[in-house]
């Protein structure tokens, strides 16, 4: 037995008789993190396994260096990758169990939108995925993440009510519902603010249908107003309103998004014809139940062109297409992996008949009578540069130039939010989503919620707190190594579309859910490439991480006295 000193958050001491420390198994840790992050001295580590990967014939992708092997389990992980901080291979190893409710309470613990980031998120997590780098191609985690939120029927237990405190956020967006959602959690009085009449921002407005169903969007929505989130819709906050908010709330979150597109100042802007990408997804998005509405848009034997290479122009064409467009093509400065649209998009459009031309950039619009418009010309793109903020320089070839037929232009180049919105610089005022952040995608938008939450908390409490999404990843030993050929033969499910006529002319969702079969066989590709460990000089028996381990018998408790 010996004796500890423990430090309490108000910096007082206290010394404990510790007689037992913990022990995880490795062989049976599923590697949720929920132990790590639960334990109040941090004493335990991820490890990660070493993935043997030297000779070049082992695998379908060609073998790497001995020192890359070695350093490449420190620097990537699915569980690191997540701005939301998910282990996927927690939860995918309980699918495997079968363990359903348990894999899915540990997605929406740190999701509160899971079932929409199962059907639209971009997943980093598969990029980092080591199968995908090592063995064949990554585990399709975002598929399994939503076929856990329609596998179980999962009720949000009741948000505590434990300070006085209230918090007013501006914003129904992803950031806006992820920042009340972990306030919330932390037992704050939260109300949300939405100008819209249904809540939901840019999810609701902006993503057409056939990626993200609206029942699924609104059940999301639904299951936290259940647990106790107000949201009050319909309300716009006007720069009054604002001095009001800061003097009846005790702070303020901006989670106001993006939702303006940018124009490009081109001789013939003000044609007939010409669109921006954000007016006209929010007003099909408005009008999609009514069809004669949505049939206002296009002729259809028009020619339709979108400038742009981002996912809002890939949405914005295949909405056009669904709405009768006779042809629809996609023009970009960027090219190769340079086009910033995400793959599966880009490979949707295309397998959809829609053209996509890279390297070229508007020069002006063309037109006919009565000032419609009749096409666009362009000109190459010979290079272009980014500089460290992320904006892009282009070098243009005056000497190539080409134009389209074009019925209806839509411009989809960015967005940018209302500038009065950056105003507002007191300590008690936040910002969260798209108007604080360069990415602008649905994870990243709900990592920054989830990080003005804590900002918040930390404002209010007087309190600094360590998020415990931020760890470091640590080399397993060497009798921890996995070997990749073992793993070559598991079945692997594909995915799952409607027939291409019913895509190209309906709005309905284009990607099926898995079965039971194919989740379970995809969770069964998993290497399991990490584990949880405790450091027994660190560890003080309290049994907090046994406690909250979703996966049964994997931490014991061994007395001080024996080897450990």
């Amino acid at each position: 037995m010996r004796k500890i000193s423990i430090r309490s958050h108000n910096g007082k001491e206290f010394t404990l008789e510790q007689s037992f420390v913990s022990v995880i198994n490795p062989d049976k840790c599923v590697n949720c993190n929920s132990c790590r992050e639960a334990c109040p001295v941090q004493a335990i580590e991820e490890q990660q396994r070493t993935v043997c990967h030297i000779c070049p014939e082992c695998t379908e992708i060609k073998g790497i260096t001995v020192n890359k092997m070695y350093s490449l389990p420190t620097e990537t992980s699915c569980t690191t990758a997540c701005p939301l901080g998910i282990s996927p291979q927690g939860y995918l190893t309980l699918t495997e169990k079968g363990k359903y409710e348990e894999a899915y309470e540990l997605v929406w613990s740190k999701n509160p939108l899971s079932a929409i980031c199962g059907h639209i998120c971009h997943h980093p997590c598969e990029d980092a995925c080591k199968r995908g780098l090592l063995v064949d191609y990554p585990l399709s985690i975002r598929r399994i993440k939503r076929y856990l939120s329609e596998k179980v029927d999962y009720s949000p237990r009741p948000y505590p009510s434990i300070y006085s405190e209230r918090i007013a956020i501006v914003g129904s967006g992803p950031a806006g519902l992820s920042a009340g959602h972990f306030l919330a959690q932390e037992g704050y009085d939260v109300t949300i603010f939405e100008s819209a009449a249904q809540a939901g921002g840019m999810l609701m407005r902006g993503i057409p249908a056939f990626r993200l169903d609206r029942d699924v969007l609104q059940r999301e929505i639904d299951g936290l107003v259940k647990a106790g989130l107000k949201i009050k819709t319909g309300v716009t906050i006007s720069q009054t309103d604002m001095s009001k908010l800061q003097e009846e709330y005790d702070a303020v979150i901006l989670a106001v998004g993006k939702p303006y597109s940018k124009v490009l100042d081109l001789p013939g802007k003000r044609m007939n014809g010409v669109r921006n990408a954000m007016e006209y997804m929010q007003q099909v998005n408005n009008d999609m139940q009514d069809s004669r509405k949505a049939a206002q848009f296009y002729d259809s034997n028009g020619d339709v062109v979108v400038i742009g290479g981002g996912n809002v122009a890939f949405d914005t064409a295949r909405t056009a297409l669904r709405l009768g467009a006779k042809t629809v093509t996609i023009v970009c400065p960027e090219c190769g992996d340079d086009v910033p649209v995400h793959e599966e998009e880009r490979k949707d459009a295309e397998d959809e008949g829609i053209r996509i031309i890279e390297a070229y950039s508007p020069k002006r619009y063309l037109g006919g009578a009565n000032i419609a418009l009749t096409g666009v010309e362009f000109v190459a793109v010979s290079s272009c540069e980014k500089d460290d903020m992320g904006n892009v320089s282009f070098v243009f070839d005056e000497d190539d130039m080409m134009e389209l037929p074009a019925d209806q232009l839509i411009i989809a180049v960015g967005q940018y939010a209302d500038q009065r919105w950056y105003d507002w610089n007191q300590e008690n005022v936040f910002y969260a989503g798209d108007v604080s952040e360069q990415d602008n995608s649905v994870i990243a938008a709900m990592a920054s919620g989830r990080k003005a939450a804590i900002k918040v908390d930390s404002f209010i409490r007087g309190r600094q707190i360590q998020d415990k999404l931020d760890h470091e990843l640590h080399l397993a030993p060497s009798n921890q190594r996995i070997y990749p050929f073992n793993n070559l033969k598991v079945a692997r499910p594909q995915r799952n579309c409607i027939p291409m006529e019913e895509r190209t002319t309906t709005f309905n969702e284009v990607e099926k859910s898995w079965d039971d079969r194919s989740a379970k066989l995809e969770a069964l590709s998993c290497m399991h490439c990490g584990y949880q460990k405790v450091d027994p000089d660190k560890c003080i028996g309290c049994g907090t991480c046994k406690t909250v381990c979703p996966a049964g018998d994997v931490i014991s408790f061994v007395a001080i006295q024996e080897e450990v």
